[in-house]
């Protein structure tokens, strides 16, 4: 439907516009401003969609006259202004169309053919468990079942863990008991 494709163009449009980056990952360049030194400008692959000379143009009007730049992945001016401002939020997200029972089949084969995109009915109960799955992947939850020493694994209360808290790692599981 049009009227939803619309609102989905102006909410991506509204929060790009307050720094938040969808379904996007930061660009591999590292970046350090310095005191002194000049700017220093390498890369270690082919760059397409910028130059150096567009670098320290931006670098200039950044005020940032001493800098250390490595381009590690080719990047556009957009997300080498984003790195260079540093105050970007990269997020995942997942747009979930409801009430897919109220509409043509060719329809919800479109929205759920779009990237990033799911649909759902709850009151026909239709993609319900595949909601909450999709859910888990784009949190990045993980369930962490623990098992004292001999005795059997505790499977009513496990520990969730996620990458946007303290990891998904042995030691992040320990901190969190």
């Amino acid at each position: 439907s049009g009227k939803a494709d619309r609102q989905r163009e102006l909410l991506e449009a509204e929060l790009e516009a307050v720094g938040l980056r969808l379904n996007q990952k930061p660009a591999n360049v590292y970046f350090k401003r310095k005191k002194t030194g000049g700017v220093s400008i390498s890369s270690t692959c082919r760059l397409e969609s910028i130059n150096e000379t567009a670098v320290a143009q931006i670098l200039h009007e950044y005020r940032i006259h001493s800098a250390e730049v490595l381009f590690r992945e080719d990047c556009t001016v957009e997300q080498f202004i984003d790195l260079v401002e540093g105050n970007r939020k990269y997020v995942k997200c997942l747009y979930v169309y409801h009430k897919i029972d109220m509409t043509s089949i060719e329809e919800v084969r479109r929205i759920a053919a779009l990237p990033h995109s799911m649909v759902l009915s709850c009151q026909a109960k239709l993609n319900l468990d595949v909601f909450l799955d999709k859910m888990w992947e784009y949190l990045g939850l993980v369930r962490v079942y623990t098992k004292p020493r001999g005795k059997k694994p505790d499977f009513d209360d496990p520990l969730v863990l996620t990458d946007g808290r303290h990891g998904t790692t042995v030691e992040a599981a320990c901190k969190q008991v």
